[in-house]
């Protein structure tokens, strides 16, 4: 990620998770001897690396810092192939990859070469976009936290959208009276009654609507919206372009030509680089790490969505799958860092069960870099 990224989610809502709560993002400040509030004071992204470290060390240890390139299912669980040429056997396996795997960038732009084409999540070193005319697709925070980076990296910006209208999140009230609180309860989604349910009862959420209807809710909630802390740094900087669509974009002596259609006709934008800031789509068979046979023998909701149970376990015993991928199970919540409080505890009861029965069995954290 970008230099001088900042957290959407509020501080309060940016904790990761220990079974006694002592890790807390409140409890690192204290330490570090850093200001902390709940509400109300963004939190960069190199304050939540240094956060996320110092967990680490109190309560994982050491992490192997290892590429896994294949998970291959064999009769005792699975064995992990890594790049280092060794391979390890493990009876369970957890799939915590994040969203990497599942980039999504429209059809009439995935045929574009980088750097012609990137999407936002490599964006890397900004310098590089210095005096380059850049055009972002996209109208959540993704999109608008890019722009006004590349604007204060020295870019030319602007911004193409569907939408009509940008969306902005309100600042949160530094007080709040007994009956705001009860009107809109504060959640680690959101403000209101609708966003604490989503927000603490994720297992409620799968077991009582089907499949198609939670998978379009989780589609179709929390739509693209931006930061209050990020308004002023984007409004009167950033050339908008709303209520168009991009039609189609082709390489042209070194640039890219966009065309794109509005209320008003076609236009034509020609420009350096396109960042496609156009989120995610969960689909399991771009987990490439995952043997064909496996994928395959992985039940779905749909085509694309990994059918898991209470236990966020698959259909493959042994394998669990956790974060955005169990979203259209769990709900919305399942794509914030919030979502962790309510897996942890599962997770952990799950294997401590299994422990007695599968003794000296290894742990390793690895890492799989996307």
């Amino acid at each position: 990620m970008p230099e001088g990224m900042i957290l959407k989610s509020e501080p309060f809502a940016s904790n990761l998770w220990d079974a006694s709560r002592k890790l807390t993002l409140e409890n690192f400040a204290r330490d570090r001897r850093l200001p902390y509030q709940a509400t109300g004071k963004p939190l960069s992204l190199a304050v939540f690396l240094d956060y996320a470290d110092w967990f680490r060390e109190r309560a994982v240890g050491e992490v192997h810092e290892v590429k896994v390139q294949r998970i291959r299912r064999q009769s005792q669980g699975f064995a992990l192939d890594l790049e280092t040429g060794s391979s390890l056997e493990a009876r369970r396996v957890i799939l915590a990859t994040g969203h990497m795997a599942f980039r999504y960038v429209p059809a009439e732009l995935a045929h574009l070469r980088e750097p012609l084409c990137l999407h936002s999540t490599r964006l890397g070193d900004l310098r590089r976009f210095s005096k380059r005319d850049v055009t972002i697709i996209g109208a959540g925070q993704s999109a608008l936290e890019s722009a006004a980076l590349l604007h204060e990296a020295g870019a030319r910006v602007r911004l193409v959208a569907r939408a009509a209208r940008l969306n902005w999140n309100s600042a949160p009230k530094s007080r709040r009276s007994l009956i705001d609180a009860i009107r809109e309860p504060e959640s680690g989604l959101a403000a209101g009654w609708r966003s604490l349910a989503l927000a603490e009862l994720p297992q409620v959420f799968r077991w009582l609507f089907p499949a198609e209807k939670r998978h379009r809710f989780v589609a179709n909630s929390w739509g693209p919206s931006g930061s209050w802390w990020l308004r002023a740094r984007f409004e009167g900087h950033i050339d908008t372009l709303l209520g168009r669509r991009i039609v189609a974009a082709t390489e042209s002596d070194g640039r890219v030509r966009i065309v794109v259609n509005a209320a008003d006709g076609m236009s034509e934008i020609r420009t350096d680089h396109v960042i496609a800031a156009t989120g995610f789509k969960v689909d399991v068979d771009r987990l490439d790490y995952l043997e064909p046979a496996l994928r395959a023998a992985i039940a779905r909701e749909g085509d694309a969505v990994p059918l898991l149970d209470a236990r966020f376990e698959t259909s493959v015993p042994g394998l669990f799958i956790v974060g955005v991928a169990s979203a259209p199970t769990f709900g919305p919540v399942m794509r914030f860092m919030f979502g962790a409080k309510h897996v942890a505890p599962v997770l952990a009861r799950c294997l401590k069960s299994r422990a007695h029965t599968m003794p000296n069995m290894p742990k390793l954290y690895c890492r799989h870099p996307r």
